[in-house]
């Protein structure tokens, strides 16, 4: 398939907006929250392990506080890496799931280039765990009593780096060792470094058919489901240089041949026109 050319391709944005208010989500790991709650009608309770980030509430996540059967939808966004207990975790959401609710769960490819930059980068940065894709599908299906009805891939623009750069000019006490000596370099040479990884990784996939511009998978697990196989479906190829939001080609706002617009934050970073790429 074409990596953008489908129609009726499943979104969590579109999951959760299709949600009563009488109806819950949990957002798993969350931080301070993966999408703004305020633009939903339904009830997104947020909980991670670290009460600085001030979630909705603190608590682990293989040991959650709440009732069977409680919410309708449960959100994974980038917290399954972090989280040593794995399958507890996963027993724990197939618990509190409804018997007809859904799981959203993305994830890094624990053995690609761009999760291997970040951890040298963040020595480890808190990636504990590293998945395959098809080992964590079963797992999940297994654990959280749930099956995968569409995937799809998570292009990487390397954001992370740019990150970094903040980090390194707020220069914080306890600074890991790695980082240290990163922070002695010009800045512009991880800017620089960042968009060397975003344009070399696509063009390296658009003439091989490899994969490393991808970071991750992004899956769509339902309790409502006839059986049938799940599909792939395409993902953002185009993904913002500053915020890491990704985007279809026929919606970017095109500043020029070469450049087009985040409809997240209104950057401007490099276009990348969608190639045939192979799937695995």
């Amino acid at each position: 398939m074409t990596a953008e050319a489908h129609t009726a391709d499943l979104d969590i944005h579109e999951w959760i907006a299709r949600l009563s208010p009488g109806q819950r989500v949990l957002d798993l790991g969350s931080g301070a929250g993966s999408f703004p709650a305020t633009a939903f009608p339904c009830a997104i309770v947020t909980l991670d392990e670290d009460p600085a980030v001030r979630a909705t509430v603190c608590g682990c996540a293989d040991r959650l506080p709440f009732r069977n059967a409680s919410f309708d939808l449960v959100i994974c966004h980038h917290s399954l890496e972090h989280i040593a207990a794995v399958d507890e975790t996963l027993a724990e959401i197939a618990r509190v799931l409804t018997p007809d609710g859904r799981c959203f769960v993305s994830i890094p490819n624990g053995y690609g280039l761009c999760d291997a930059v970040y951890r040298f980068v963040f020595e480890g940065g808190g990636h504990i765990n590293r998945f395959r894709r098809q080992v964590i599908v079963n797992r999940i299906e297994q654990r959280a009593a749930v099956r995968l009805v569409r995937w799809q891939k998570l292009y990487s623009s390397f954001a992370y780096l740019r990150r970094l750069i903040d980090l390194l000019d707020a220069n914080p006490p306890g600074l890991a060792p790695r980082l240290v000596a990163l922070g002695r370099l010009p800045r512009w040479t991880i800017g620089f470094a960042q968009y060397v990884l975003y344009a070399g990784t696509r063009i390296v996939d658009a003439a091989s058919g490899a994969d490393s511009s991808v970071y991750g998978w992004a899956f769509f697990f339902d309790r409502r489901t006839d059986g049938g196989p799940p599909r792939e479906q395409p993902g953002y190829v185009n993904v913002c240089l500053f915020c890491g939001a990704g985007q279809a080609a026929r919606d970017a706002a095109r500043a020029s041949r070469f450049r087009c617009q985040c409809a997240a934050c209104g950057s401007l970073y490099p276009y990348i026109r969608p190639v045939r790429l192979k799937s695995k």
